[in-house]
């Protein structure tokens, strides 16, 4: 497995594009698979996010040492994410401003990481060594197992059963 830290995130985002077409697919007639997919969507960004803000871009911009590089200008936080995470996860899935907050989020999210493959990672690339995305892409697995698995705020009962 590489630990290069764009590598890793690349993965990361596969995962969760593959989440995102099974949730579309999935039957409405059944609810509790959407749900359980809407929980693994929700969890599997909150980690993404908590990576990219507290780990990834912290060590990028110290590695940089220069506020004004392209690399770190190209950086988008994921705050919007997190904000329609939190919605969705507050909202009872039979809510009908459920699917709604999924399509939005699903949406957003699809943006984000296209954003980031297209612009942000290959500046990250020709910005830094080798050595160090595969020290950041260390860093990120070390953190993943201690990252936050629900977003901030009150969790309704519903996301409280999303994979741990």
């Amino acid at each position: 497995m590489s630990t290069d830290a764009i590598v890793l995130l690349k993965q990361e985002h596969k995962e969760l594009l593959r989440l995102f077409k099974a949730y579309r697919a999935a039957d409405s007639g059944d609810p509790a698979v959407r749900t359980d997919l809407a929980q693994h969507i929700v969890h599997d960004l909150t980690i993404h996010s908590y990576l990219v803000d507290e780990v990834l871009h912290p060590m990028v911009a110290a590695l940089l040492d220069d506020p004004s590089h392209p690399a770190l200008q190209g950086f988008q936080d994921h705050r919007a994410i997190d904000r329609l995470c939190e919605e969705v996860a507050q909202r009872d899935p039979a809510d009908p401003g459920f699917e709604s907050g999924m399509a939005a989020l699903l949406s957003a999210a699809v943006q984000q990481m296209e954003r980031e493959e297209r612009d942000w990672f290959p500046q990250l690339r020709a910005a830094l060594r080798r050595k160090d995305l595969q020290e950041i892409g260390l860093r990120l697995l070390a953190v993943r197992e201690t990252a936050p698995r629900h977003p901030p705020g009150p969790v309704s009962g519903a996301a409280q059963g999303a994979p741990g």
